[in-house]
């Protein structure tokens, strides 16, 4: 059986440090005290905001870092779902 080789994923430029918002759809739960199902189907999508540095984005996702060190790592990043973005608005580059 022939073993596949996983093409490399290529980030994008940190030094270019291009900082985004996305206006996103987050998903709702809860695990409070009990509720009727008529208000839970009452409950809509929340509208969310995320800024930081664009480090990677294909067909599926957009991830994002809030804090880099260097060129290559961060320590906190959120991938949010394409389906779930409804803008992304591209912010004044960091000189």
């Amino acid at each position: 059986m022939k073993k596949r080789m996983m093409k490399k994923q290529k980030m994008i430029d940190f030094k270019k440090r291009i900082p985004i918002e996305i206006e996103w759809l987050d998903a709702q739960t809860w695990n409070g005290t009990a509720e009727d199902f008529g208000e839970i189907i009452k409950w809509k999508p929340i509208i969310s905001y995320s800024c930081g540095y664009l480090i990677y984005e294909d067909k599926e996702k957009v991830i994002i870092s809030f804090l880099n060190f260097g060129d290559e790592s961060t320590k906190h990043f959120q991938m949010i779902p394409k389906k779930m973005i409804r803008r992304i608005t591209k912010l004044r580059e960091v000189k």
